[in-house]
Order: structure tokens, then sequence, then C-alpha cells
């Protein structure tokens, strides 16, 4: 029973050490496992830190963009709205213009109606202002007359009254 107790042991001492060369087995396993489950762990958070600021930085972007886009949608507004004011306006001009042009021609041809009733006017004037003149030296000429014919007159009311005073003998008179 000795040999046996001696095998008991030795195989008593071999199973622990077994189970010793396993245990630190598995742990060293498990600790290289562990490591390496920590690092890939670090690595992915580190990546997911790096996703993270690059999804706040595009979400900054985004809302940028998102700013960017309503003020230009305003801006086109605004311009719509201008560009209908405008057009309205531009409208309402045109329709003066025709209305204005309209008025023109019809001044500029009572202003040609006008010029040819001033000429004609004017022809009249000079033909009017001639026949005065010719009226006025007629009348000169008369006055003239008449200033002679009163001298005449005057003489031979004087010869008369020479002729009564002397009784017609005398004729110096």
């Amino acid at each position: 029973m000795a040999i046996m107790k001696k095998d008991v042991n030795i195989g008593l001492l071999l199973l622990i050490v077994a189970a010793l060369l396993m245990f630190s087995g598995f742990t060293v396993y498990y600790q290289t496992t562990f490591k390496n489950v920590s690092r890939s762990y670090e690595t992915k958070l580190k990546e997911l830190e790096t996703v993270s600021r690059e999804l706040e930085s595009k979400r900054g972007q985004l809302n940028e963009t998102s700013i960017q886009l309503q003020l230009k949608k305003q801006k086109e507004e605004d311009l719509s709205k201008k560009f209908t004011d405008v057009r309205s306006e531009k409208e309402q001009l045109e329709s003066d213009k025709a209305k204005l042009q309209t008025e023109l021609s019809s001044t500029k041809s009572q202003l040609a109606s006008t010029s040819a009733e001033l000429s004609s006017t004017k022809s009249q004037l000079a033909a009017q202002v001639q026949l005065a003149q010719e009226l006025t030296r007629q009348v000169n000429n008369l006055k003239s007359d008449v200033t002679k014919l009163n001298k005449d007159i005057d003489d031979l009311k004087k010869k008369n009254a020479c002729l009564k005073s002397t009784g017609g003998a005398s004729e110096t008179c």
C-alpha cells in the first residue's frame, strides 16, 4: 500500500501541478484576451470619439447650411416680392408712357395746326401792315392836299375880302 500511497501522492501532485499549469495557462490566456479586448475597446472608444467629433462638426455645418438656406429662402421671397412690385411698376410706367406718347402726338398735331394758323395769321398781319402803311401814306398825302387846299382857301378868302373891300377894282389883291 505504500507504493500506492506514493503513487497516489505522486498522482495527486501531478494532478495539482497539472491543475496549476492549466490554471496559469487559462490565466495567461484570459489576461491576453482581456488585454486584446481592452485595447480593442480603447481603439473603438477613440474611433467613437473621433466619429462623435466629426458628427458634431457635420451637425454644426448642417445647422449653418440650414440657416443659410433659410436666409436664401427669405432673400428669394424678398426678391420675388420686389420683382413683382417692379414688374407692376414697369407695367404702370409703360401704360403711362403710352398715354404720354398719345398726348405728345396729339399735342404735336395741335402744335402743327397752331403753327400753320400762326403762319397764316402772320401773312395776314403782314398784308394788313402793308395795307395800313399804304393807307397811312394815302392819309398823309390827303392831309398835305388838305393843307394845300386850306392854304388856297385862305388865299382865296383874302383875295375875296380884298376884292370886296376895293369893290372889285383892284387886281393886285
